[in-house]
């Protein structure tokens, strides 16, 4: 296990290096002069140009990726176009807030699914069963954005429920903290419980079918024993790959999420980086985000070998 490991993180390294090789150039061939838009319309053309050379800006394109390339193997990401601020130090100041509405949209969306995907299956064809497979249909083909503000125009503009934006430390007040979370986290969360819920249902609908199970049951062992001792075990094996694919899938949704309740999250400071042309802020998120999502898909490589003796990694 320790040498799959070991192969699987150093082959992390080319895709790393090619996705921030694809961001870099993409970011350059945006329209817009980060020189101009830090220093404003009236600025100089001597001013601008002295800016350009202090950045590196000037340089050509593959000069500027092998300067920025060799500063972020050191752990320099670069710094802030506006604020000198270094990269690194603001995901960082960022990252609290992503990671709890990723958590929370994951614990509401698991909480949800894999019961409601579990009922779904042991009571197939039945009235649960066609209320929790049209809900999930649902929930696949409703996009996030569209959801949260449903949201906030029933539930804050309408029933004054819970506030329509805003974030609270959770450090400060817990209860506030809550009422700021909870919507962008079902709404983050809705579509990963959708999914989910169907895998978990046509999994366990398949492993129900298997030989095993019915040698359990002729044994009389209750069905409450069959489902949880020997199906839903293997029945979750498929479901933790979408899990693993699901959270990089939540982390990437957090950008539109956080940018409409203005939570102040990692996703909230790429856009506003990409408004602001601030190259590195813009590179830095990208590579972060890229390497929480190949170390996520690690962890559920390795989880596979719990959960299926099996599965045997050299």
């Amino acid at each position: 296990m320790g040498n799959y490991i070991l192969k699987r993180l150093l082959s992390m390294v080319p895709t790393i290096v090619l996705v921030s090789m694809i961001v870099f150039f993409l970011v350059r061939l945006t329209p817009g002069d980060p020189a101009i838009a830090m220093l404003g319309e009236e600025a100089t053309p001597a001013a601008v140009a002295a800016l350009r050379a202090e950045y590196g800006w000037d340089q050509p394109i593959p000069v500027q990726y092998a300067i920025w390339l060799s500063k972020v193997v050191q752990g320099d990401l670069g710094r802030r176009v506006r604020t000198n601020q270094p990269v690194s130090q603001a995901i960082i100041e960022r990252l609290p807030t992503t990671i709890e509405l990723t958590l929370f949209a994951l614990v509401i969306s698991l909480s949800i699914a894999i019961p409601t995907g579990i009922i779904s299956a042991t009571r197939r064809n039945s009235a649960s069963d066609l209320i929790t497979t049209t809900l999930a249909l649902i929930g696949v083909s409703m996009p996030s954005f569209f959801l949260a503000m449903l949201m906030i125009f029933v539930l804050s503009l309408n029933l004054r429920w819970l506030p329509p934006m805003g974030f609270t430390p959770l450090a400060e007040s817990v209860t506030d903290n809550l009422k700021g979370m909870i919507m962008p986290a079902i709404a983050l969360g809705a579509g990963a419980a959708a999914v989910v819920a169907r895998l978990t249902r046509s999994s366990l609908l398949e492993v129900l079918t298997q030989e095993y199970i019915r040698t359990a049951r002729a044994k009389g062992l209750a069905e409450r024993v069959v489902i949880t001792a020997h199906a839903l075990k293997n029945a979750m094996i498929p479901v933790v790959t979408i899990v693993g694919l699901q959270v990089g899938a939540l982390l990437s949704g957090a950008v539109i999420t956080e940018t409409i309740f203005v939570l102040p999250g990692v996703g909230k400071l790429a856009v506003d980086a990409i408004f602001a042309r601030d190259f590195p802020m813009i590179q830095g998120v990208v590579l972060f985000l890229s390497l929480i999502f190949l170390f996520s898909n690690l962890l559920v490589d390795v989880l596979y070998a719990f959960l299926d003796p099996r599965i045997h990694y050299a």
